[in-house]
């Protein structure tokens, strides 16, 4: 059912939302007031785009199901704002959106019966969270463990984040990898969760394939209603028949 109502903020998209706005304000809070080496702020600044492509991306996707679309963009076009890459202080725009998904939250709505009646979003919001965490975890470790070691070949945020990505989709180019020991660590941590990822990705598809749509189950769900009141009608019926016989069968009937 489309719905306009911030009530929807607790929904497992919602809930997304507000985790990475916090990781997007932490990662803008770095690049405006926090002296980092120039290869540091390229990788955070990568990250940020990552994070506002997901923003937008959720943006758009809330924009078609809604039902007043208008109204949808009087009440979120801050977000939209907020959600523009490469202009980093408008991301502080995102402390709207924030309060906004707490304030839900603690309106007494239960967080885990929404995240278990929508599991399929919920699916969808933990691929994205853990894509997330593990690229921007992983290319920073990685830039920072690597970058002292001369004979290193991941010298820059831009190598680090191609890295990470090509490692959690378990491509492996070969490009870019790590030499130090401590590198092959976080390579090994990345890949198995990847493949942990993928798998998940894997899950998902298989059930959009096979599970029926909400309109296979409407329609389920009449035919047994259809069902059920032949069944009444038939035994109301039967019950009728019964009667008369028992009625022409009496003795009163008979000497009549």
């Amino acid at each position: 059912m489309k719905n306009n109502s911030i009530k929807d903020e607790t929904k497992p998209m919602g809930l997304l939302s507000l985790i990475l706005s916090f990781l997007a304000l932490f990662v803008i809070s770095g690049l405006l007031f926090f002296p980092i080496e120039e290869e540091m702020r390229h990788l955070f600044i990568g990250l940020d785009f990552l994070i506002c492509s997901i923003f937008v991306l959720q943006l758009c996707v809330d924009l078609i199901r809604s039902a007043d679309r208008l109204q949808f963009m009087k009440t979120h076009w801050i977000d939209f704002l907020a959600s523009i890459p490469m202009i980093e202080p408008l991301r502080y725009a995102r402390i709207f959106q924030i309060l906004r998904i707490i304030l839900v939250v603690r309106s007494g709505r239960t967080i885990l019966k929404q995240l278990l009646a929508n599991r399929r979003e919920t699916t969808i919001a933990s691929i994205l969270l853990l894509l997330v965490l593990m690229m921007t975890l992983g290319s920073s470790f990685m830039l920072f463990v690597e970058s002292k070691d001369p004979h290193a070949n991941i010298q820059s945020g831009g190598d680090a984040l191609w890295w990470a990505l090509v490692t959690i989709s378990t491509v492996g180019y070969g490009d870019h990898f790590p030499v130090t020991t401590a590198g092959r660590l976080i390579a090994t941590a990345m890949i198995l969760c990847g493949v942990g990822i993928f798998g998940m990705i894997s899950g998902l598809i298989t059930s959009l394939l096979t599970s029926p749509d909400k309109t296979q189950l409407l329609h389920a769900q009449r035919d047994q209603e259809l069902l059920h009141q032949i069944v009444v009608q038939q035994n109301e019926i039967l019950r009728r028949v019964g009667k008369l016989e028992n009625k022409v069968e009496s003795p009163e009937h008979r000497k009549s």
